[in-house]
């Protein structure tokens, strides 16, 4: 068992590990997950290779960290990284990617993002000639957490279906309350995203869109620093939560989701 592990997701068909470049030994364990649930055993290419199969048919990633916590709780590791199946990097990357966080004593980290890459937010997208920079959050399309700070979030995961809200929220709050609050955007390395972003407008099996269960989660997380008596110093609390300003981003949102809810009613 080696220190670390990596998650790469997979939807039991297509090619497994296709983005991944085993260029080099692993210096983590691999973990292949199957979010179809259809048990299926994947046929690696040469060269490739994993050291678990967890086979659980998931709605969405929220779940899927739900699934991936509960099967890793009772093993030691450092660091766990989790990618999706739409993500292209190489071993060598994520071996330096981890050798620059244990350098440096981060608790939650992420290669930054190739330039030309489809994202959400331009500013992880990748600098050339720094290291590394500290920001308030990662977001969770590659996140590589210490082991407490990701299993402090088991009773959150699993009522999160998207997983919104989860990176930008919930991981600060954690992070804060155990005094791990190491967070870096890592330049060196960089992971290139190959799919177009999903719009949020999917309606998951508990009737929340992604922006309804990030929301859902912000006031949650709000909830617990106010009972927990949590403190954050004021100008971060705010440029975290949101508080005291207008939120443009999800009055737009709520706007949209309600003229796509009276068109279907009016026809």
């Amino acid at each position: 068992m080696k220190n670390d592990i990596m998650v790469v997701a997979w939807n039991g068909s297509d090619e497994p590990l296709k983005y991944i470049d085993f260029d080099i030994d692993l210096d983590f364990d691999l973990i292949l997950f199957n979010y179809s649930g259809n048990d299926k055993m994947p046929e690696l290419s040469n060269g490739k290779s994993i050291q678990q199969l967890i086979s659980v048919k998931t709605e969405f990633k929220g779940q899927l960290l739900y699934q991936v916590c509960k099967h890793v709780q009772a093993t030691t590791y450092r660091y766990i990284g989790l990618l999706d199946d739409d993500q292209s990097i190489s071993v060598s990357s994520i071996n330096s990617l981890l050798c620059t966080a244990v350098k440096h004593g981060f608790d939650v980290f992420h290669p930054s993002i190739a330039d030309k890459s489809y994202c959400s937010y331009d500013f992880f997208k990748q600098r050339k000639g720094i290291e590394f920079e500290y920001v308030a959050w990662v977001e969770i399309m590659a996140p590589f957490y210490r082991k407490a700070v990701f299993e402090a979030g088991f009773e959150f995961y699993k009522d999160n279906i998207s997983s919104y809200g989860i990176d930008c929220y919930l991981i600060p709050f954690l992070q804060k309350k155990l005094s791990l609050t190491q967070t870096a955007l890592v330049h060196t390395v960089a992971v290139a995203h190959l799919k177009p972003v999903t719009d949020a407008s999917k309606i998951f099996s508990n009737g929340f869109d992604a922006r309804q269960e990030m929301e859902k989660m912000r006031l949650l997380v709000l909830s617990r620093i106010k009972s927990e008596k949590i403190h954050f110093d004021g100008v971060i609390f705010k440029q975290l939560f949101h508080v005291g300003i207008f939120r443009w981003e999800k009055w737009k949102f709520d706007i949209k989701r309600f003229l796509q809810l009276k068109k279907i009613l009016i026809f």
